[in-house]
């Protein structure tokens, strides 16, 4: 190169701050006019305009990268073609490129600096998305008014940062003549790497393969969740902490959760005697000061089954009368498109217990029915089959599903006094993946002199 060639790409690499200079101090001020009025409302011209300019800035930051690397890499006008190795030049010539490559070095770092300032400063860098599913139902059981129903869950869920997420549910449902609000899920969660994902709020119970997986109304098959898993011997949400996630081990792959949240409350006092004995679970307050620790294994030897252990201990009672309660659950699951079948066959099962140690309720006779001292002990559980012709030519049919689901709960040793199970007859219309339309017969069964319940019930539910 000749000595006027460097001359000039030194005139660049000096105005080249210089330019970044004046594309970083209109930056730097919208940037503090942004800080300095972040409350205040944004308007869409606003946004619009702040948005033309950052597109600007990136095609000028562009065009000032090709000139650098074109620069440092062509030859200078009317040099000769490149020849065979020479002797090395002169010092200074040397001292020379040496200076040259290190600024554009430097020039290249602050181009890099800039564009991630203008990524950090740019807004509407969070994602943000809602989703969740909404139900209409019709239900005529024996012995009661038939009624309409209606219910939605709301479901937010905003990633912060590729690691960093946060999830929200809300429900909304008729119950008791009014509309009852509930927070079902509130949870931040942290990515620690490909196997390991943590977990703070509330979240749905990882013990519970049901509630967790398929207690939404568009993915549960049948109008009516499944005894004693549900709103049962199982908690539907945890408040506390979880460290969940799946390892790969060869060909198979293994789910784990571990959790300590509040324990639930023991209900000692209560205008229903049938009720004394049995777990509080909205216990938010974590009345008596107690912790439950459980978790959740699932192993999957084949992409098609999965089989789970599910555990939850804690103390419950008040504080210088406390009992240990454990809960268990094992579930099954199997889902396969076979052709043999021409369709889809799905097979789920789940059973649970729950053991709370003896306690004496109503000690001093105060509530009329004591003292009285038992061990509150409870299972039950369900398994359900599900066939859908897939493999049909005609659209109608192959858009149908039939249903099949025992369920039930063993309770009579407990003031509830009787144990109930169920069989449920279902018939699915699929209108599109996500929504589904639902007929069901159920007859009911109880014994210790409790009256039966058969019902009827419909179901529309859409899940987005």
């Amino acid at each position: 190169m000749n000595r006027s060639y460097f001359s000039f790409l030194n005139r660049i690499i000096v105005c080249g701050p210089t330019a970044l200079a004046f594309i970083v101090i209109p930056l730097s001020v919208s940037a503090q006019d942004v800080n300095s009025t972040s409350s205040d409302y944004v308007s869409r011209a606003e946004y619009d305009k702040l948005k033309a300019e950052h597109e600007a800035m990136k095609q000028e930051l562009e065009a000032l990268k090709a000139t650098v690397r074109q620069m440092a890499t062509a030859p200078s006008p009317g040099a000769a073609p490149a020849q065979p190795a020479v002797p090395a030049e002169g010092p200074s010539e040397n001292k020379q490129v040496v200076t040259t490559t290190s600024t554009v070095d430097e020039l290249r770092q602050e181009v890099d600096a800039l564009k991630l300032q203008i990524k950090e400063t740019f807004p509407g860098t969070t994602k943000f998305l809602l989703a969740g599913y909404g139900t209409a139902a019709f239900t005529a059981r024996s012995g009661e008014d038939p009624f309409f129903d209606a219910a939605f869950n709301a479901l937010f869920l905003w990633k912060l940062t590729d690691r960093l997420f946060f999830e929200g549910e809300m429900e909304l449902e008729f119950e008791d003549e009014a509309t009852d609000l509930n927070l079902e899920v509130a949870q931040a969660s942290y990515l620690l790497n490909d196997y390991m994902t943590i977990g703070l709020g509330r979240f749905l119970n990882p013990m519970n393969f049901f509630v967790e997986r398929q207690h939404m109304n568009w993915v549960n098959k049948l109008p009516d969740k499944p005894l004693a898993v549900y709103d049962g011997i199982f908690p539907e949400s945890e408040m506390g902490a979880q460290l969940r996630g799946v390892i790969p081990i060869g060909p198979t792959k293994l789910e784990y959760a571990a959790f300590v949240a509040n324990a639930p409350g023991l209900i000692t006092e209560s205008d229903d005697v049938s009720e004394i004995g049995m777990l509080d679970f909205d216990n938010d307050a974590n009345f008596g000061g107690h912790v439950a620790v459980g978790g959740h294994v699932g192993f999957i030897p084949i992409p098609e089954v999965e089989v789970g252990y599910g555990i939850q201990r804690s103390k419950v009672g008040p504080r210088d009368q406390a009992v240990e309660n454990i809960l268990q659950s094992v579930d099954v699951n199997y889902v396969r498109d076979a052709t043999w079948l021409k369709g889809l066959i799905n097979l789920r099962a789940e059973w649970g217990w729950s053991h709370v140690d003896h306690f004496v309720y109503d000690a001093d006779g105060s509530q009329g029915f004591g003292p009285l001292s038992f061990n509150n002990n409870r299972n039950g559980g369900y398994a359900q089959i599900a066939y859908r012709p897939t493999h049909l030519d005609n659209d109608i049919v192959r858009n149908l599903e039939g249903v099949f689901r025992y369920d039930r709960i063993n309770q009579m040793h407990t003031p509830v006094g009787f144990d109930e199970q169920r069989w449920t007859f279902g018939l699915n219309y699929w209108v599109t993946p996500s929504a589904v339309l639902k007929l069901a017969y159920e007859v009911d069964d109880k014994n210790g002199g409790a009256r039966d319940q058969n019902a009827f019930m419909m179901q529309a539910a859409v899940g987005f």
